[in-house]
């Protein structure tokens, strides 16, 4: 049985704004225009939309299974003011995936199954994991490969609302990400604060996970090759720039909290990460 403070501590002032603002920067799948012309006209590219965007809402789906796992993990440890902004995450990704449902009905397509896509499938459950910053660092991959996917859906402008989907979604990715660097860096200033040893090692730790989260991209995206060529994207590109941004990411909010763990001041919401 878990117990509950009946007051709970909301001092993380970092983390309470970012929770402000993603309360303030709701959305609705009836906010998008769908009576818009379908652009996308022939049948082999709406085909290839239904293939390439099948990745996308198995992981709006996975991931709305997995943040809502990490709500009550959040409330056991005591970190209300991340189960606070948790819960609006779970809210993203639970409107993305009706966007997505919806987006197959306009085109009428379905995603690919499961035993036809095994790779996305694997990729997904490479993520998950019980302990909320393990869960992060391979969150991380799926968040920022969603961001460049999307900025180039929005930019192919294929379909006026795709475009309009991609564009909403990049604004909830940025706050997710927000909150990945946020959350990482205070688990590491505490970390720190306990030893360097323990520190090291829950940071290759971490990077061991996202190593093997990323090395299941590439199959994942291998497999869909000939869509992607037919859409303009260049996923060997995109695989690159995918590792080169989670690496960094990753890095940045480790070097942060080692950092602060040694006594330096963290900077103030607005800054870096609240913009990330």
């Amino acid at each position: 049985m878990n117990i509950y403070k009946v007051l709970p501590d909301l001092g993380n002032t970092r983390q309470m704004k970012l929770w402000h603002k993603a309360l303030r920067s709701q959305w609705s799948a009836e906010d998008i225009r769908w009576e818009q012309p379908v652009r996308a006209r022939t049948r082999r590219l709406k085909q290839s939309l239904a293939r390439l965007l099948t990745p996308v809402l198995m992981g709006e789906q996975s991931a709305l299974y997995s943040v809502s796992a990490q709500i009550p993990q959040a409330g056991h440890n005591s970190e209300v003011p991340a189960q606070l902004y948790l819960t609006t995450w779970a809210v993203d990704e639970a409107r993305h995936t009706e966007l997505f449902a919806r987006y197959y009905q306009r085109i009428e397509q379905e995603p690919l199954s499961i035993r036809r896509f095994p790779a996305g499938y694997l990729f997904q459950s490479q993520i998950t994991a019980k302990d909320t910053a393990e869960w992060l660092s391979g969150v991380l991959v799926s968040e920022v490969l969603a961001k460049l996917v999307m900025i180039e859906f929005r930019d192919a402008d294929v379909d006026p609302v795709l475009s309009d989907i991609a564009a909403g979604i990049l604004e909830d990715e940025a706050r997710h990400l927000a909150f990945n660097h946020l959350y990482l860096e205070q688990r590491f200033a505490d970390t720190y604060r306990r030893g360097v040893d323990e520190g090291d090692q829950a940071s290759d730790f971490l990077h061991r996970k996202l190593e093997r989260v990323l090395d299941h991209v590439p199959p994942m995206l291998e497999a869909l090759d000939a869509d992607l060529v037919e859409i303009g994207i260049d996923w060997r590109r995109m695989v690159a720039r995918l590792r080169d941004e989670t690496t960094d990411r990753l890095d940045k909010s480790i070097d942060r909290g080692s950092r602060v763990g040694s006594g330096e001041r963290a900077e103030p919401v607005g800054a870096s990460a609240a913009r990330s």
